[in-house]
């Protein structure tokens, strides 16, 4: 199922599938949420995700990596 992410989104947590927090959104632009997370997580999201990094604290995620979104969290669709 796709998800389409909005501005909404702005300041919710992003989780993996196992509910390990991977970061925060701080904005969306086109379509996709810029995650900010300390320098290790946004490497190791790079190898998880197909959208790959904007800085060495931000990466992008796009609708089709997202699982689920809530009231305060988006799941991605990938696990630990």
């Amino acid at each position: 199922m796709t998800v389409a992410l909005t501005e909404d989104e702005v300041d919710k947590r992003v989780v993996d599938r196992d509910g390990t927090e991977v970061g925060t959104v701080v904005d969306v632009q086109h379509g996709a949420a810029h995650v900010t997370a300390d320098e290790e997580t946004v490497e190791e999201m790079q190898t998880r995700l197909p959208q790959g990094s904007i800085d060495e604290n931000t990466y992008a995620v796009h609708d089709e990596s997202v699982a689920e979104i809530t009231d305060e969290e988006i799941v991605l669709d990938v696990s630990e």
